[in-house]
């Protein structure tokens, strides 16, 4: 289907990111029972997702080997919705080279890769994850029971929120993280199209200190001024792994850019969103960012009903807002945290060096990650849309970046966001048609935890990694946290200390 829209058909874009769920796991199943009414381009018209496969398996590799299909995960009941638990592995070595290739170690050399047995190795990689969890958690045994949680893929019923948005717009089924590892180095590619090397969430001091590359935001700020950007975030930047994870954004200039939920609401009534808005969710107590439990304790497991609801509140606020004909609003996730995807990553990713140079563990950064469900807002959607970059080159994360620096003519960042396909071609519906209707969704219940009992909770693994790099932006030793309010004592500290005097 084609349109007279053109990269300049809207002038807010607005990013909610999520944490690690992968394509199949939440939507897989989105069209069992019917087909998307477009697909952009519309050369190949079929849905990429598990709905109607009997071939999607992986087995444990013992002998006999045991089966592991992919099905319908359990979902009717709240504690379904924290699933899996223990939490994958997300790490490129050795989590997700096994995960794809079925083995730890695999070459930098793309011709060296393994060609079969792709995609085969979620449940080995689960089963030594679930083992090593018994460090922490007694109680955890690799049954079949567990080990099929990283198979599980949920049906629309279970997340009636985003299904309901994906099915009423548009959905990618062929959107890529930026890298085969976990959050930090996506995040960063998120916004500077590199990650300097790192495949890893560690050294923090590292992280810190050594990524002083530009960003997108610099980039806009440069042309728009004080409206090209505003960072927002459940809890304040004192929590903004953006913050922490890019240095010349820690600038005392920019710290009016980074606001609450509710200023964004504000903004979205108002009119007065800025060109692009990030929107970060709540990864200290009562976490409502989808990433799958490291305790299963309610105070610290993010349970996606709670991402649901703030899905909701995002999508409510914009479509409400005085510039909804105007904005145009992504709903992704950083990363595949380890659960299942059947479709191999694409290897013709451009590396952002020129020339290419090899990073951490010899990875060269000529490769994607794995799918992350990515949904598309905008009364220029047609109902029933799947979206595909027109071209060899999927889209992946530094998309983000191509698609503002078409739109605000700005200059991209590295080799990478050059040779990323922009996704304005989403909007299909003509410029002189908007959509009148926005469906009303109802969210599935589920009840945040009173926050005095949350502070008292033990911190979530995120909530530490936060507390690391905060640490090492302040040059200090890492403290030991017993509990989540412990760790946001910590952050507000530090805040605080950073605003009076941000260090040299």
């Amino acid at each position: 289907m084609t349109s007279d829209q053109d990269p300049a058909s809207f002038d807010h874009l607005v990013v909610l990111m999520l944490e690690n769920r992968s394509f199949d796991s939440l939507c897989g199943y989105l069209y069992e029972n019917d087909e998307p009414r477009h697909f952009i381009p519309d050369t190949d018209q079929v849905f990429r997702g598990v709905a109607g496969r009997d071939d999607l398996v992986n087995d444990d590799g013992a002998d006999p080997p045991r089966s592991y299909p992919v099905r319908k995960a359990p979902w009717e009941r709240l504690e379904d919705m924290y699933t899996p638990y223990p939490n994958p592995g997300e790490e490129y070595h050795p989590n997700i080279n096994r995960q794809i290739y079925r083995s730890d170690e695999v070459s930098g050399n793309l011709d060296e890769l393994p060609t079969t047995d792709l995609m085969q190795g979620f449940v080995e990689d689960y089963i030594r994850v679930v083992e090593g969890s018994k460090r922490w958690d007694g109680k955890i045994e690799g049954t079949p029971e567990v080990i099929q949680q990283v198979m599980d893929c949920f049906p629309p019923k279970a997340t009636p929120v985003l299904s309901t948005l994906a099915r009423s717009f548009a959905i990618s089924d062929a959107w890529f993280s930026s890298v085969p590892s976990a959050t930090w180095p996506n995040r960063s590619f998120t916004h500077s199209a590199t990650s300097r090397g790192r495949v890893e969430n560690k050294p923090a001091s590292e992280w810190a200190m050594q990524h002083g590359q530009l960003t997108i935001f610099e980039r806009l700020h440069e042309s728009l001024g004080d409206k090209a950007f505003r960072i927002y975030g459940e809890e304040s930047h004192l929590a903004s792994l953006t913050w922490l994870l890019h240095g010349p954004i820690r600038h005392r200039r920019f710290n009016e850019h980074f606001k609450n939920i509710d200023e964004f609401e504000q903004d979205c009534a108002n009119g007065t969103l800025p060109a692009y808005s990030f929107i970060e969710p709540r990864m200290l107590t009562n976490p409502n960012d989808m990433h799958p439990p490291f305790w299963l304790n309610p105070h610290v497991a993010s349970s996606i009903l709670a991402g649901e609801e703030f899905v909701k509140q995002i999508y409510d606020a914009v479509r409400s807002g005085k510039r909804w004909d105007r904005t145009l609003l992504l709903i992704t996730f950083d990363e595949h945290g380890g659960l299942y995807d059947h479709v191999v990553p694409p290897t013709n990713a451009t590396p952002p060096d020129d020339p290419p140079t090899a990073g951490h563990e010899g990875f060269r950064f000529d490769r994607f990650g794995l799918r992350v469900p990515t949904v598309f807002v905008s009364p220029y959607i047609e109902e029933g849309t799947i979206v595909r970059a027109d071209g060899t080159v999927p889209f992946d994360h530094t998309s983000i970046i191509k698609t503002l620096c078409e739109r605000w003519g700005v200059e991209g960042l590295t080799q990478r966001d050059r040779a990323a396909p922009s996704f304005a071609s989403v909007l299909n519906r003509p410029a002189s048609e908007p959509r009148t209707d926005t469906p009303e969704i109802v969210s599935r219940p589920y009840e945040r935890m009173p926050e005095p009992k949350a502070h008292q909770s033990p911190p979530g693994h995120l909530a530490h990694q936060l507390v690391e790099l905060s640490s090492a932006v302040m040059g200090e030793a890492v403290p030991f946290v017993k509990t989540a309010g412990d760790a946001i004592k910590h952050l507000i500290r530090h805040s605080k200390s950073w605003e009076s005097e941000p260090p040299e």
